[in-house]
């Protein structure tokens, strides 16, 4: 009697880890695809200050797409994307890019834009690796 309730036992136990590593853990999702894109040299251009003087500013910037083999499209589209990057740019001013959050604000609407005006969903980050007001 203790041999057959053992024999159950062990193959309770080897049934339920077959159950998970087989069909549980299958069931996982993918990790997220995470490719970054450069569009090219630093983004140079003059933001506002009061009183109608500029000053300028240099931001090296990386994009994140979401998905791998996108970047013959992103390359075809470069023009279109450094000039919708130094547009959100220029538009803004010495006390937008200098309050508080403002930097993840700017994140968040360089992605949305890109997104719309390229029609995909594809970007969903953007890294700045300089950021330098003149």
């Amino acid at each position: 009697m203790k041999k057959v309730l053992i024999v159950v036992v062990i193959v309770l136990i080897l049934g339920g880890a077959g159950l998970y590593f087989f069909v549980l853990a299958g069931d996982s999702e993918k990790p997220e695809v995470r490719v970054e894109y450069s569009p090219g040299d630093f983004f140079t251009t003059n933001v506002k200050v009061d009183g109608g003087a500029t000053r300028m500013l240099k931001a090296g910037i990386v994009l994140v797409v979401n998905e791998e083999g996108l970047e013959s499209k992103l390359e075809q589209e470069n023009a279109r994307i450094r000039d919708t990057i130094i547009f959100i740019l220029r538009a803004l001013t010495v006390d937008e890019i200098t309050a508080e959050g403002e930097q993840e604000e700017l994140r968040t609407r360089i992605v949305d834009t890109l997104n719309e005006r390229l029609g995909i969903d594809n970007f969903v980050e953007v890294l700045f690796n300089d950021f330098v007001m003149a």
